[in-house]
């Protein structure tokens, strides 16, 4: 069969959720043809696991912010896919114009499975044309409907109860879109073999300071950079998206050890089997799954709330440099024991 997986969010949720859903999908039926669809710099990384057969790209063009363009946008990119005759569609996406996608692929009779919006694209694109399209909506999920029967698992604070779960990623594909075997994100990469020869014998720290939003911004970056140099570690960072995913990836390979933000570069590094200590902000250490997370620094951390109008400077972000240091300390003298 030909199968298309949709899933548009960002690099990390390529990481750990779209290539494992490839990864199980394929496992059932090894005959299985699997395509993605994704966006942006998801792409490339998609490009890296060899049980995806095509990798079909959503450009930002394609995905403009005015509602009307993007819904016209949209249908003709589910016109495009219905002209490739996939057998099935699974839908694992959350957002709105994916779902919205999805939608229309079913309205013209393809076998879809998975999210969509509750409401007909008829129906969306007049209130949107008219202008009567009830604005409460479109917030959260409130448009949100699935053929999975666990999805309405998602909305809730599952981390409290499903602790059986190692992150949200796991819970998230094998709970709510009740998705069979093996969970697999790990890509197979070459060391980079320039990083290690300048790091002259020292053990790799990389440090990844940038999220998407305030709530992932960790603003005492150089400083820690610097700690780390005094204290004997060869420290890169270069995640601004400068370079080639798989130099990335390889150069994470590389590396003993990953302090981040609640971003990416947690699910590339460990892709490629290399462990994070994670600076969680408002989000549960169990939603992250870290091999380290900095402990609590704030009475209102772990919130979930993004964002935050209680807390504007997030506080919970406000980790001491030092702490981080040693924390990098004890865990490689451990690792190395």
């Amino acid at each position: 069969m030909n199968v298309l997986i949709i899933r548009l969010l960002g690099l990390g949720d390529v990481a750990n959720i779209l290539i494992p859903a490839a990864r199980m999908i394929k496992a059932r039926d090894p005959s299985n043809t699997i395509d993605v669809l994704t966006f942006g710099a998801g792409v490339e990384l998609a490009d890296l696991c060899p049980e995806i057969s095509d990798v079909l790209a959503v450009g930002k063009e394609q995905w403009p912010d005015d509602p009307l363009k993007a819904i016209t946008s949209f249908s003709s990119l589910a016109f495009f896919l219905a002209q490739r005759e996939y057998d099935h569609i699974y839908c694992l996406d959350t957002w709105f114009m994916p779902c919205f996608l999805a939608t229309y692929l079913r309205e013209i009779g393809l076998n879809v499975q998975g999210n969509f919006v509750s409401k007909s694209t008829v129906e969306v694109t007049q209130n949107i044309i008219t202008g009567s399209a009830d604005p409460s909506y479109f917030q959260g999920t409130n448009y949100l409907e699935s053929t999975f029967e666990n999805m309405g698992c998602w909305k809730g604070e599952w981390w409290d109860t499903f602790t059986e779960f190692e992150n949200y990623a796991r819970f998230f594909l094998l709970h709510c879109c009740s998705l069979q075997g093996e969970y697999d994100m790990t890509l197979d990469v070459e060391a980079d073999t320039t990083l290690s020869e300048l790091a002259l014998g020292k053990k790799i720290v990389a440090v990844s300071h940038v999220g998407s939003g305030k709530n992932k911004e960790y603003t005492n970056h150089v400083e820690l950079m610097k700690s780390l140099e005094k204290s004997g570690f060869h420290v890169w960072s270069r995640f601004d998206g400068s370079q080639h995913i798989l130099k990335t990836l390889q150069m994470l390979r590389s590396t003993d050890l990953v302090v981040t933000v609640a971003t990416s570069t947690q699910w590339l590094a460990q892709a490629v089997g290399t462990p994070s200590l994670v600076i969680p902000g408002c989000l549960p250490p169990n939603v992250l799954g870290a091999e380290l997370c900095v402990e609590n620094t704030a009475k209102c951390q772990y919130c979930v709330k993004e964002p935050c109008a209680e807390n504007k400077d997030y506080e919970c972000m406000r980790v001491d440099p030092a702490l981080l240091v040693d924390s990098c300390l004890e865990y490689l003298e451990q690792m190395t024991d």
